[in-house]
């Protein structure tokens, strides 16, 4: 009842506004309400040393309510409108507060400042993988070189964008400004419809690769990317088109895909062109039997790297699902198409994906998928204490397999030495979110440490 009375007021507020002729009473708030709050706020703001923020906000009812603006937990002014100059480049929270009877209502707002741009050194990439509905919570700075936020998908029918809601796209400004804070590069992942936390395609989805190989589609999604990395200050594109499982058994177009991404890096930004001395051009290629399909990427001019989706395989019975032979058998593969070893990344998949098929059983390629369940790999370290030193907790009839940190075969410290032995350009992890921010258990921190000792 009380929301209906304020959206009452709202009306007779604007009823009265349009004709001054009609008389419209004070509503009467009883002792113990909350007072009202209305105005433009958001939950996350992005500015710069040197701006003034202003703020305006109606409370009802105006008499007997005191406001006040706090930063930090300090009142620095009072009333309902604020002006005040940002001085320090330390990230800090806003608080508006409304008091009446001793009753407070309040909005609060994370503040980030931004700084000039110092990139990171290092000696090989991490990076890390965020869902673009995650929040820069999940990121852990010290211990990654890049950012991807994944991901905008692409749309058959019209070849646009799909972009996210407006909550997603005020997060990535916050989480721009924090990374290039610490240094870090953002990079933007294009892709098809993707299935998590894998981040396959759907079966006979082949939207990315209807657009990417038609001319005139391309050129229009092209500059669609070419304008939301303006937009929102972006460091890079990632490609990913994750649509090798069709009925045509594969991509199709090769030498358009080429071209659509050869154009896209004639149309982004130079390095030098950016303020911050760096843009990339990325591809990802997803674990499958027949990835050889993306052997056209050796003759992509402008490619930084290549991520390999290594991860996410799954077999009639329990396995691995990142085997290890993988990494040195596909670097080996795309070196001869002419993606050299440090220009591929080495993916660590954050998730661990179950078998429960029954005795007895035997699955087939047409009912594997109903076996299978997927944990965060957060939440296997919940299961189990020990399971960073390990790649599978046995559970049921087939176990749950993961990536740790430390086994001897299948963990982050295992495939780091593969990176190293076979000179590829470092790693990366998908995604943060599924990822723990302990030192004796996060997948993140491993690497970092192992690719930049």
């Amino acid at each position: 009842m009380k929301i209906f009375r304020y959206i009452c007021i709202l009306i007779a507020c604007t009823c009265f506004c349009a004709s001054c002729s009609e008389k419209v009473s004070n509503p009467v708030f009883a002792d113990d309400e909350t007072p009202y709050i209305y105005m433009d706020w958001a939950a996350t703001n992005v500015c710069n040393i040197g701006d003034t923020l202003r703020f305006t906000a109606q409370v009802a009812p105006s008499e007997g309510t005191a406001c006040r603006w706090l930063i930090d937990g300090q009142t620095v002014s009072t009333g309902r409108a604020l002006e005040y100059e940002v001085t320090s480049p330390e990230p800090f929270i806003l608080r508006f507060e409304a008091e009446r009877n001793g009753i407070v209502n309040y909005r609060t707002s994370n503040v980030t400042v931004t700084k000039p741009f110092e990139p990171k050194e290092y000696e090989r990439v991490v990076m890390g993988v965020l869902g673009i509905s995650a929040t820069a919570a999940s990121v852990q700075w010290d211990h990654i070189t890049h950012l991807m936020i994944s991901s905008l998908t692409v749309n058959t029918e019209d070849g646009q964008l799909t972009l996210p809601d407006a909550a997603a796209l005020n997060n990535l400004k916050t989480t721009v400004s924090l990374a290039h804070n610490e240094g870090v590069y953002v990079i933007i992942d294009i892709t098809g419809t993707l299935v998590l936390p894998g981040g396959t395609g759907i079966y006979n989805e082949t939207a990315f690769n209807t657009v990417a190989a038609d001319p005139v589609l391309r050129t229009g999604i092209i500059a669609q990317i070419k304008s939301f990395v303006e937009q929102y200050g972006l460091d890079g594109v990632n490609i990913y088109i994750n649509n090798l499982n069709n009925d045509f058994g594969g991509l199709s177009n090769e030498e358009e895909l080429a071209a659509f991404m050869n154009e896209l890096g004639e149309a982004m930004p130079l390095p030098e062109d950016t303020g911050r001395g760096g843009f990339f051009i990325t591809a990802s290629v997803p674990q499958a039997w027949n990835n050889y399909e993306f052997s056209w990427l050796g003759s992509v001019t402008r490619l930084d790297w290549m991520n390999l989706m290594h991860f996410g395989s799954t077999d009639l019975t329990p396995c691995p699902h990142a085997a290890d032979w993988n990494i040195s058998d596909n670097i080996s593969r795309f070196g001869t198409y002419g993606v050299p070893a440090e220009k591929i990344l080495i993916g660590i998949g954050a998730f661990g994906i179950k078998y429960d098929i029954p005795a007895g059983v035997s699955a087939t390629w047409g009912d594997i998928d109903s076996y299978l369940s997927y944990f965060p790999y957060s939440e296997i370290v919940k299961m189990d204490p020990s399971a960073p030193s390990r790649n599978m907790l046995s559970q049921g009839t087939g176990g749950l397999w993961y990536v740790g940190v430390s086994a001897p075969e299948c963990s982050v410290e295992h495939k780091a030495s593969l990176v190293k032995d076979n000179s590829a350009g470092g790693m990366f992890v998908w995604m943060l979110e599924y990822d723990t921010d302990d030192p004796s258990s996060s997948l993140t921190q491993a690497a970092y440490k192992a690719m930049n000792p």
